[in-house]
């Protein structure tokens, strides 16, 4: 665990502690993964469903301030959209740790994700220099520059601005640029392709309620990292520079529907509580084939499925299908 000792201690090092968070005030994750949670309390030291577990963030995630409790804040993760909390579309309300936050008030747009499961972020554009920070895949940076080694040998590095006002390196094959609008058919194909390649990444990972961030077995303490059925998916495609809801029911509401004849890859497939067939509770990513890729519930890793068997499996729910992707 001594790598998750230098990543934390190097971030919060190089931040000013928040002496207090205004209402209003937008504020960015500043350490690598960052729970949000349904009240100002801790997330369980050991890992298993835990109620309170509302979703996750990562670095240089921005939250809006809504009040203040002791070392807590209340906040809007206002990159992940949800709905269900209060009737209307919003930033995903929670409570996180203040110390965990950074008031960074320069310019930081972020126009790369990381596209790597976890990737380190060097003092220096070449393999052997020290680790800054290691980033889960999926999280979103600024790169300001990418240069080519000298004499055309070897692969290039982007240049990323930090929240400390420092910067960093990361090897270009381990980041792609965000999705900048519409997409020509070979590039719409490539991208369905790659969203399936980024969720087989995740294949035989334990499932982790509420998560969103890129497992790792040496990291034991909380945040717990992992990913539920709708993390893989909201995280799968953020890693492809497409933002989507962060839950299954949401993702279901801003998604086009599409019949099941018509799936693609990268496409999604929605299941509704059997109780209630207005509401979805399940999401799996169609990988082509007739195969699924999901976040089954707690107890069961990531897996591979076919899409038939799963829906005999669940023929009292309701079920839709949904595209984000061109």
């Amino acid at each position: 665990m001594e790598w998750m000792r230098r990543v934390f201690l190097t971030v919060l090092l190089s931040l000013t502690s928040l002496a207090s968070a205004a209402a209003g005030e937008t504020l960015r994750v500043a350490v690598p993964v960052a729970d949000l949670r349904g009240e100002p309390a801790s997330a369980l030291a050991q890992r298993e469903h835990d109620p309170l577990e509302e979703t996750q963030l990562l670095y240089g995630d921005p939250v809006e301030v809504v009040e203040e409790k002791g070392d807590w804040v209340r906040v809007r993760a206002v990159d992940q959209l949800e709905w269900n909390h209060h009737g209307r579309w919003e930033g995903y309300p929670g409570w996180m740790e203040k110390k965990i936050l950074s008031s960074f008030s320069g310019e930081w747009e972020p126009n790369l994700a990381v596209s790597a499961k976890w990737a380190k972020i060097l003092a220096l554009p070449q393999t052997d220099a020290p680790v800054l920070l290691e980033l889960s895949l999926g999280t979103r940076v600024m790169g300001t520059a990418q240069i080519h080694p000298a004499g055309g040998g070897g692969s290039p590095w982007w240049k990323i601005q930090l929240l400390s006002g420092g910067s960093g390196w990361i090897p270009a094959g381990q980041a792609s640029p965000l999705v900048p609008g519409p997409l020509l058919f070979e590039e719409a194909l490539a991208l369905r392709a790659r969203c399936v390649e980024t969720a087989q990444l995740f294949l035989g990972d334990p499932y982790y309620w509420g998560g969103r961030s890129a497992y790792r077995r040496d990291w034991t303490a909380p945040p717990h990292v992992g990913v539920d059925c709708s993390g893989l998916v909201s995280l799968v495609y953020q890693a492809n520079g497409i933002s989507i809801p962060r839950d299954a029911h949401e993702q279901w509401m801003r998604a086009a529907e599409i019949p099941e004849e018509k799936l693609s890859p990268g496409d999604l497939v929605f299941l509704f509580d059997p109780k209630d067939r207005k509401r979805v509770t399940h999401v799996m990513l169609y990988v082509g084939r007739g195969r699924v890729i999901e976040g089954p519930g707690t107890g069961d890793p990531i897996r591979e499925s076919g899409l038939a068997h799963r829906l005999r499996e669940s023929e009292d729910r309701r079920v839709a299908f949904g595209s984000y992707l061109p």
